[in-house]
């Protein structure tokens, strides 16, 4: 990624914050929901990576394979 993932709350400027859950939106993109354990109140941001857009195997294979049970 392009970008740290520490982030700061908009609302109060805290840096304790907690990434609850993220999303990957497509091959270049992540969403992310922060909260705020000071104020409590969440926030998004979406990351996009600067490199070259990897392909949909590139992405699911390294998470299907580690699913697989021998």
């Amino acid at each position: 990624m392009a970008a740290p993932r520490h982030q700061k709350c908009p609302r109060c400027g805290s840096e304790l914050v907690n990434l609850e859950w993220d999303e990957r939106i497509n091959a270049r993109e992540v969403r992310d929901l922060w909260q705020c354990w000071n104020c409590k109140s969440k926030f998004i941001t979406t990351v996009a990576s600067e490199g070259e857009e990897l392909s949909v195997a590139e992405i699911t294979t390294p998470f299907f394979t580690s699913l697989v049970i021998e």
